[in-house]
C-alpha cells in the first residue's frame, strides 16, 4: 500500500503530483453545480464541461436547481452523464449551501468538485484539481478564475461558441480578447504566502466561492455544508475543513472564466455586515470577529479537559475556576468523572463516598461553559484547540492565552508542558494537527509523534507556561481559588530583570528603574484601596 504523503502544515510542495499530459485518472468525480434563475449562464457552464479532458466515464455532473421559476432545463450541449435535481420545496431548505449539500448527498463521485452556474471552465479544469486528490485524501484544491463582462451589446456568447473556442484552443476569443479581472484578494494572499505553502492557521479564509474540489471522505469528516447559512457558507466550511486536517492547494492550471462580478464585489460592505454575526458564532478566529456580541459562542476557542477523580474538591475546583476566570474566557470545560455514581438515594451526606463529586456537580451544573462527562472528548472539533489540564495544576490568569499564543507564533500542533507529580503533562493540541495525523498515522505510531512531524511541537516548563502546582496548597488555601493562592507572599514570583521588556526599553538599568517605579505605584494603589 502506498503511504499517504505527509504535508507539513500547508506546505504541499513535496507532494509528487503528476503532470497532466499522459496522466490516467482512476477516481470518479461529481461536479456539483448549484443554480438559481440562471439558464443562460448555466448553458455556458455545461457546454464548457462537455469538453473536459477528464475521462467521460469517470465524470458526472449534478445540477441542483434551487427553486428557479421557470424551472431550469438541461441544454443539448452538456456532458453525457448530467442530471438535474430540482429543489422545489423551499420549506425544506434553500440557498447555495443547501443546494451543494443536496448535490453531494445525491451524487456518487469519490471526488466532489464545486462549480457555480456562472463559470466557464477550461478543458483541463477538472483534471488539474482531481490529480491532487488521487494522492492526497485531505487536500482541498482551489481553481483560478478571471471575471469578465458581456461583450458589446450586453450578451454572452452562445454555448456552441464555447465548444468551438475550446476545440481551437482559443479561449481568449470568447470575450473579445478581454483578459478579465483577477480575484484580487485571493491571488494577493496566495502570492504573499508562497502559493499558500507558508500560510498559517487562517489559510481557510482563501476557501471562497465558485470552484474547489475535495475527496468525499474529507467532506464527510468536516461535516458538510452548514445548510442554515445563506451567505458565507464557503468560508465557514473552509474553517471546518481546516479543523478536519485539510491542506489548501491553489491550482493555477484549473483556469476558468467567471461570468460577471460576484455578489461580494457588488455589495462588499452589506455582505460583510450580514456575515459577521454568523462567522463570529461559528468561527473562533480571527479573534476580532468576537469583539462584539455575546460572551459564549457555539464553537469555543478552546475545549479544556480536566479530570475530576483522584483529587479533592478544592483542588479540582481551583483548576476549573482558573480556566473559567482567566483572561481568555472563550472556553468550554469538560469535567471528566464517574457522574453516573451520583444518585438521590438516602445517604449520610457528610460521609457520602462520592461527596466531592456531589459538590463538584452542584458547583458547575448551572455553568453553561462546563460539561460533566464520563469520558473525555476524542477531539475538540470544530474548536481549534484542546487543552488537557491535570487537576493538580491550574492556570495563571493569562495561562491559556499564553499557550495559544505560543502555538500560533510557532504554528505548532502541540505545546507540551512538564507538570511534575501530575502523572501526565499538560498538553495544548491544535485540532487541525490532530485531524491531519489521522489521515497519515500508522497503527504503531503515537499521536504525539505524528502531530510533531506534521505540525511541530514546543515544550515548556510549568512556570514558563503559566501553570501553577496546586498540590502544595491546603484545602483552606484553595477555597478562594487559584488567584488568591498564587498571590500569597511566601510564593510570590521573583522579578527577573533579564526578561523584562517595558515599552521597548532595552537598557538593563533603565528597565530596572522602570520596574521599580511600577512596583512602587502598584503598592501605593493597594494602600489607597485598603483605606477605603
Amino acid at each position: 500500500m502506498t503511504r499517504t504523503p505527509r504535508v507539513v502544515r500547508n506546505d504541499w510542495s513535496r507532494v509528487p503530483v503528476p503532470q497532466l499530459a499522459g496522466w490516467r485518472p482512476t477516481l470518479t468525480v461529481s461536479v456539483i453545480v448549484p443554480a438559481f434563475q440562471c439558464q443562460q449562464t448555466l448553458d455556458l457552464t455545461l457546454a464548457a464541461l462537455s469538453r473536459q479532458t477528464y475521462p467521460a466515464e469517470l465524470l458526472e455532473v449534478v445540477v441542483v436547481d434551487d427553486g428557479s421559476e421557470p424551472a431550469l432545463v438541461l441544454p443539448p450541449l452538456r456532458p453525457d452523464r448530467t442530471r438535474l435535481i430540482r429543489l422545489a420545496d423551499s420549506t425544506a431548505g434553500w440557498g447555495r449551501a443547501y443546494a451543494l449539500a443536496q448535490g453531494a448527498a445525491r451524487s456518487s463521485g469519490e471526488i466532489l468538485h464545486w462549480l457555480d452556474a456562472d463559470m466557464v471552465a477550461f478543458p483541463d479544469h477538472v483534471a488539474a484539481q482531481a490529480r491532487w486528490h488521487h494522492l492526497l485524501p485531505y487536500a482541498v484544491t482551489l481553481g483560478y478564475k478571471r471575471f469578465v463582462e458581456p461583450a458589446a451589446g450586453g450578451s454572452w456568447p452562445e454555448p456552441g461558441a464555447v465548444v468551438a473556442a475550446w476545440e481551437r484552443a482559443a479561449a481568449g476569443e470568447l470575450f473579445g480578447g478581454d483578459e478579465g479581472e483577477p480575484h484580487t484578494y485571493v491571488e494577493r494572499y496566495i502570492a504573499q504566502t508562497d502559493q499558500l505553502r507558508s500560510a498559517d492557521h487562517l489559510a481557510f479564509r482563501i476557501h471562497v466561492g465558485a470552484t474547489a474540489a475535495l475527496r468525499r471522505e474529507l467532506y464527510d469528516a468536516a461535516g458538510g455544508f452548514d445548510v442554515e447559512l445563506r451567505l458565507g457558507e464557503d468560508t465557514e466550511f473552509g474553517y471546518r475543513l481546516a479543523q478536519a486536517g485539510a491542506v489548501f492547494v491553489p491550482e493555477p492550471a484549473a483556469r476558468s472564466w467567471h461570468l460577471g462580478r460576484t455578489q461580494v464585489m457588488r455589495a462588499r460592505a452589506q455582505v460583510s455586515r450580514y456575515n459577521q454575526p454568523f462567522f463570529a458564532d461559528r468561527i473562533p478566529y480571527p479573534r476580532h470577529w468576537r469583539k462584539v456580541g455575546g460572551t459564549s459562542w457555539s464553537v469555543p476557542l478552546a475545549e479544556v479537559v480536566v479530570p475530576a477523580t483522584d483529587a479533592p474538591l478544592e483542588q479540582v475546583r481551583a483548576a476549573v475556576d482558573s480556566v473559567l476566570r482567566g483572561t481568555e474566557s472563550d472556553v468550554r470545560v469538560h469535567l471528566v468523572g464517574p457522574w453516573q455514581r451520583l444518585d438521590r438515594g438516602r445517604v449520610r451526606v457528610l460521609v457520602d463516598p462520592v461527596l466531592d463529586l456531589q459538590l463538584l456537580a452542584a458547583t458547575y451544573r448551572g455553568e453553561p461553559r462546563v460539561r460533566l462527562v464520563t469520558e473525555p472528548p476524542e477531539a475538540a472539533f470544530p474548536a481549534p484547540y484542546l487543552l488537557e489540564l491535570p487537576a493538580a495544576y491550574g492556570l495563571k490568569p493569562d495561562g491559556l492565552r499564553s499557550l495559544i499564543a505560543v502555538a500560533d507564533r510557532h504554528q505548532v500542533g502541540l505545546v507540551q508542558v512538564d507538570t511534575p507529580g501530575a502523572g501526565s503533562p499538560a498538553r495544548l493540541w491544535r485540532t487541525a494537527a490532530v485531524s491531519r495525523s489521522r489521515w497519515v498515522r500508522e497503527p504503531d505510531e503515537s499521536l504525539v509523534e505524528v502531530v510533531s512531524e506534521v505540525f511541530g511541537r514546543r515544550d515548556a516548563t510549568a512556570e514558563a507556561a503559566g501553570l501553577v502546582d496546586l498540590t502544595g496548597w491546603a484545602a483552606a488555601e484553595l477555597a478562594a481559588g487559584i488567584p488568591a493562592a498564587a498571590n500569597v507572599g511566601r510564593r510570590a514570583p521573583r522579578l527577573a530583570p533579564s526578561t523584562v521588556e517595558v515599552g521597548g526599553v532595552r537598557s538593563w538599568l533603565r528597565a530596572t528603574a522602570v520596574v521599580a517605579w511600577l512596583v512602587a505605584r502598584r503598592m501605593r494603589e493597594m494602600l489607597r484601596f485598603g483605606r477605603r
